[in-house]
């Protein structure tokens, strides 16, 4: 198969010897809009305006750190003719990305909406498409022998092998750091090795930690961290709260800004992103937090993903409470 198919830009288009941040899709989707004039059940739509983007919560954290002034590539797993259509819209977006192969092409998506109208829209997701194990193995090797500052491991990952997370433990052995943003078996898998830092929501730390439910977010995160390896844990409750356990002992709570929300779609990513952006090698979080928790609020009040106002306004940052 011809390279083309697996690589658009490398790491030759990105500065520095090491890379900042690899961020790896397993599900990438391969995503259209279609707006029309009014949404009726049972009849035959013509669209007003029809956009394409390519889809998936590493890619969603590679645009936002490209936003934020961090070089990363963007792995995703792709194969034939929608994988050139993915790679060109990366491209023209100035995203460095690589693929490996996936067989089946890529997972489509179809969004419906009004123009200018009342009604919500309405998302067609495609079969999830499992990755085959050769194609996950060479993600590995790429990825440790590359040593990137940090793997960011994001949404689903179809296909997982409970044996899939020895790579993971390789490449942090090897010196990169690993955070985590994944739930089901991967995530179920993860939180048993010294991962650097796991980010999730409140329901998906219940489904590994059922123990956890009646307790309060931060005796939550709390046990979480009594109960893994896993160094740094930051846990979110949607707009409500977030709460933050470190490997220095510090716990944080934090109250984010309240807003009119227009979409929620990739506030979890610009969180990732700005953490990442901001981890401090002092081990002075409160920074990081607040400028993680205003990136998430001020893309919840855009209609896109990451196309937040930069320098984040003042009004966007949290209250930030550390527990005695």
């Amino acid at each position: 198969m011809p390279d083309k198919l697996f690589i658009a830009k490398d790491r030759a288009t990105l500065k520095g010897s090491q890379m900042d941040v690899i961020t790896l899709t397993g599900n990438l989707l391969a995503e259209w809009t279609f707006e029309t004039k009014a949404l009726q059940p049972g009849t035959t739509h013509r669209a007003e305006a029809m956009t394409f983007q390519v889809g998936g919560k590493g890619v969603n954290v590679s645009r936002i750190l490209k936003r934020l002034g961090s070089d990363s590539l963007a792995i995703g797993f792709a194969e034939g003719p929608m994988a050139n259509l993915c790679s060109e819209w990366l491209e023209n977006n100035s995203i460095p990305h690589k693929f490996f192969p996936l067989e089946q092409g890529v997972r489509p998506g179809v969004v419906v909406r009004e123009f200018k109208g009342t009604q919500p829209e309405t998302t067609f997701l495609g079969q999830d498409l499992p990755l085959p194990v050769t194609s996950w193995k060479a993600t590995s090797q790429y990825v440790e022998q590359d040593r990137p500052k940090w793997l960011a491991i994001c949404g689903s990952i179809p296909g997982w092998s409970g044996s899939w997370s020895r790579n993971i433990r390789q490449i942090a052995e090897a010196g990169t750091r690993v955070a985590v943003d994944t739930y089901g078996p991967p995530l179920s898998d993860l939180v048993k090795i010294p991962v650097d830092l796991v980010k999730v929501n409140r329901n998906e730390l219940v489904r590994i930690y059922p123990e956890a439910e009646k307790l309060s977010l931060l005796e939550a995160i709390t046990h979480a961290k009594k109960s893994s390896p896993v160094r740094n844990w930051i846990v979110t409750d949607g707009p409500r709260s977030i709460a933050a356990v470190f490997e220095s002992g510090d716990k944080f709570e934090i109250v984010p800004a309240k807003i009119k929300e227009v979409s929620p779609t990739g506030s979890g990513d610009s969180f990732l992103a700005a953490i990442l952006n901001k981890w401090p090698a002092n081990g002075k979080y409160t920074d990081a937090l607040a400028f993680a928790s205003a990136c998430a609020t001020a893309n919840a009040a855009s209609s896109g993903i990451g196309d937040f106002p930069l320098p984040v306004p003042e009004r966007f940052f949290p209250e930030i409470k550390k527990p005695d």
